[in-house]
């Protein structure tokens, strides 16, 4: 097979990963009241096992991309979503707390560390142009996830129990996604000569891209030391706490307001569809007119958004507000990842992302409890919501100091 034909099955692949793991990660919140019901625990207790994910998978991440830099994504891929499987699905034995902590937190962690960073990773050394558009396309899996996951899950809880629909949903995504993750691999020499060719005679037509091995090389201790790495790293941290605060708490925001239950919950539909639409438009979009451009449309939709979330009250700007933040946020999420192997090279793109994945994860553990401390403290959500646009402009002003003095080769790309 050509490796122009190949790449496209290796996207196709990368998206049913995606997919397959967002979807039990989506679903937790269905089975979290189900679980308080059934054994009288606090939300914030099964809460917790969501933080422990995050934060050990964005550790975990840090040494499967350096592994991966080495032997390639297959192998870590394949071992990790299998974990990630089999860990949702011996949720459906628990009956102490720490077994819930042990299987979504530690094995459900370590398993889903893998997927975001090791697709991009993978997509950035089989494509220089069109680079966006694929990156959109594998990512949209995650949003699709959070569309459908709730749902599922719903449905099969009614048909088979919590403990049943557990096993099925464990089981279930953990095979899909293994066995979609046994076809991924990196491009051999061949094809990236093909490769580099293919984006060679796009350059010279006028295309952008550039070669898959082109641009800056940069080890991990390079990229430690160096301020751009800390400066995307906040950057994304500060936009994964906000998706997550919105997401977990749009619902009671909504009912704050005197909104229904029925309405409420149809907000993360609103935002779910956003999503998807943000990724695939800013990876074809930023295609055309550049990642740099993109993602500064992408921020200022975010934080008018916000602005009209929070200071129009009425249940339609609601839906539409969240629906358009939905596009702002996947379509910045996708540019910083684009722009990674802009800014640092392909040496340790594994490990680097990694890196910058612990940050994205860290906030979104952190951010959804910090709006709920501060609820909590001040008897309503105008602090964090209210603060959610200034953290938009902070993130961006970040990024753009992240992207400064750029490789020479790699400004062609950003433009």
């Amino acid at each position: 097979m050509r490796p122009s034909a190949r790449r496209w099955l290796i996207v196709a692949a990368l998206f049913v990963v995606t997919y397959g793991i967002a979807t039990p990660l989506a679903a937790y919140g269905v089975f979290l009241p189900v679980l308080a019901e059934a054994f009288a625990w606090s939300r914030g207790a099964i809460s917790a096992a969501l933080s422990i994910n995050l934060m050990l998978g964005g550790l975990a991440g840090f040494g499967i991309g350096a592994l991966a830099d080495r032997h390639g994504p297959r192998v870590m891929l394949v071992l990790t979503v299998t974990l990630a499987g089999a860990a949702f699905a011996l949720v459906s034995t628990v009956d102490a707390l720490w077994q819930l902590y042990l299987f979504v937190g530690v094995m459900g962690g370590v398993g889903m560390s893998s997927f975001y960073l090791l697709s991009a990773a993978t997509i950035t050394h089989w494509f220089a142009e069109r680079r966006g558009l694929a990156l959109g396309l594998v990512l949209v899996g995650f949003s699709l996830g959070y569309i459908s996951g709730g749902p599922l899950a719903a449905w099969l809880i009614a048909e088979l129990g919590w403990r049943g629909a557990y096993a099925l949903l464990g089981s279930g995504c953990g095979l899909i996604t293994m066995l979609a993750a046994l076809t991924v691999r990196l491009p051999r020499a061949v094809e990236v000569t093909v490769l580099r060719g293919t984006a060679g005679r796009t350059n010279a037509t006028g295309g952008g891209g550039s070669p898959p091995d082109a641009g800056p090389s940069v080890t991990l201790h390079d990229a430690l030391v160096d301020p751009r790495q800390w400066c995307l790293n906040v950057a994304w941290l500060l936009l994964g706490g906000l998706a997550m605060m919105v997401s977990v708490h749009i619902v009671p925001f909504a009912r704050d307001r005197g909104i229904s239950l029925a309405d409420a919950s149809l907000a993360l539909s609103a935002y779910g569809v956003g999503s998807v639409t943000g990724r695939i438009a800013a990876g074809a979009v930023s295609d055309r007119i550049g990642t740099l451009t993109t993602i500064r449309i992408a921020y200022v939709i975010e934080a008018l958004a916000l602005l009209v979330l929070l200071w129009v009250p009425s249940r339609e700007a609601m839906f539409g507000s969240l629906a358009v933040f939905g596009v702002g946020f996947a379509a910045s999420d996708t540019m910083i990842t684009h722009v990674i192997p802009d800014v640092f090279g392909m040496r340790a793109i594994g490990a680097i992302m990694g890196v910058l994945t612990l940050g994205w994860r860290s906030g979104a553990a952190l951010g959804p409890a910090a709006a709920g401390f501060l609820y909590d403290v001040t008897g309503s959500y105008t602090v964090p919501f209210g603060a959610a646009p200034v953290v938009v402009l902070v993130s961006w002003g970040l990024f753009t100091l992240g992207t400064s003095r750029r490789h020479r080769r790699s400004s062609s790309v950003l433009r």
